[in-house]
């Protein structure tokens, strides 16, 4: 599940749990923090001077919320359907076999 990030200014990592949104002239500084999958602002800083940030500004889709589920349904779906074929094999098959 993707995190949705604010659209305006640019979004930077700030811990695992959080990141911090400049504005286009970098004065203004919000805190958002990543809960449940969720973005929610946290607080909102200005500075008339500006801040200055490096690092990769981040849009929706480059932060991914509990990535080892969107794994785990391929492979139950894989075995499931491994299973479901092994019934229809030990039901019908054999059946008509003897």
């Amino acid at each position: 599940m993707n995190v949705e990030l604010p659209t305006y200014g640019c979004n930077i990592i700030n811990s695992s749990t959080s990141f911090y949104n400049y504005s286009t002239d970098a004065k203004t500084r919000e805190t958002w923090i990543i809960y449940d999958g969720k973005a929610i602002l946290q607080s909102s800083n200005y500075n008339q001077y500006g801040y200055t940030y490096s690092g990769t500004c981040l849009s929706t889709g480059d932060l991914v919320y509990k990535p080892e589920y969107e794994v785990l349904y391929p492979i139950a779906a894989f075995i499931i359907i491994l299973l479901i074929l092994t019934i229809i094999y030990k039901i019908m098959l054999e059946r008509f076999l003897k």
